[in-house]
């Protein structure tokens, strides 16, 4: 009788081992290759945000504000103090169609003493997931239990932006309304658009955190006076519809992923939001041309803050993808 051929016990464990190395190999490019897609996806939302703005500057001739802002600019001793309003994704959603949540929305409700993101009257579009404002590689979930949306959007307020007041070096800012013809720097070298890690709305776990103080001695213009304090705060981008600028605009005086926590703090500097994401090496940006490009974390700072503003002279060159 014939005998059969088997694998011996040193075959088994050489091929299992071929396999394992195979599969070691694998991973990495499959990793990469699902990256590559998610990259492509965030660049194809924010092409559409910088095509929308175009479009609504068009009708309006002029880009929407970061946020609107109500309140008194120096308010007396017990005075009313700023409430932020509308943001400025809330103004383009008719041209990124999505006309329903848009038409959910009571302009006529805003209560200039109430933070928009907290009144009742919008929470019915405010609620909404908007598909094409979340970047598909930020691995955070949708916080349960809040009555708004996220997004991982803001809009550029440069390097200089003076809460209460609409001086801002960005193109955007509160209550700004920034026509085209003042980006005398160049649509092409002018950012408008950036991303944000989303907070996951729980200052336990440190996962994004920020430094949110009512403290005088910290100025969210000079983000190194926040330092000193404990990250406190988890809720950045967590209301496309507009209220607290944490969930509008950032900054560009730090490069993007910057090692400094963010902050939000007084002496009119309000917020300091530095562009992020969890794409490997920098973010991606759209600038006021429409064109869309990836930024280097490691881009030379002086060329990113130039960049970041409208009119600030400069002459840069972005050497970006």
């Amino acid at each position: 009788m014939k005998k059969r051929a088997a694998f011996t016990l040193i075959e088994l464990l050489v091929v299992i081992a071929i396999i394992s190395v195979l599969i070691s190999l694998l991973l990495p490019a499959v990793q990469a290759a699902r990256e590559a897609a998610r990259r492509t996806q965030c660049r194809n939302n924010i092409k559409q945000f910088v095509l929308a703005l175009h479009n609504y500057h068009d009708v309006s001739r002029m880009f929407p504000p970061g946020h609107l802002e109500t309140g008194e600019e120096n308010p007396p001793p017990g005075g009313q103090t700023a409430q932020h309003q509308i943001g400025w994704l809330t103004y383009l959603l008719p041209f990124m169609e999505q006309p329903a949540v848009y038409k959910l929305i009571p302009f006529n409700e805003v209560n200039p003493k109430q933070n928009i993101n907290k009144n009742t009257f919008f929470f019915p579009a405010a609620g909404t997931v908007i598909g094409m404002f979340l970047c598909p590689s930020d691995p955070m979930l949708l916080p349960g239990g809040l009555a708004t949306a996220p997004t991982n959007y803001m809009a550029n307020q440069g390097t200089d932006c003076m809460c209460q007041f609409n001086q801002c070096s960005g193109v955007f800012g509160h209550s700004t309304f920034t026509k085209l013809a003042w980006i005398t720097d160049g649509t092409s070298t002018t950012i408008a658009v950036s991303e944000t890690l989303r907070g996951d709305n729980n200052p336990a776990t440190l996962r994004d955190n920020y430094i949110s103080t009512s403290s005088t001695s910290a100025n969210a213009q000079d983000v190194t006076t926040c330092q000193a304090f404990a990250p406190n705060a988890s809720d950045r981008g967590l209301s496309w519809i507009g209220g607290q600028p944490q969930y509008n605009m950032f900054s560009t005086n730090r490069v993007p992923n910057d090692v400094l926590y963010d902050c939000r703090a007084p002496n009119y500097g309000c917020t300091n939001m530095a562009a992020r994401s969890t794409h490997p090496g920098g973010v991606v940006v759209g600038m006021c041309d429409g064109s869309v490009q990836f930024l280097s974390q490691n881009i030379d700072l002086a060329t990113y803050q130039a960049l970041g503003t409208k009119s600030g002279g400069e002459m840069v060159t972005t050497g970006a993808e």
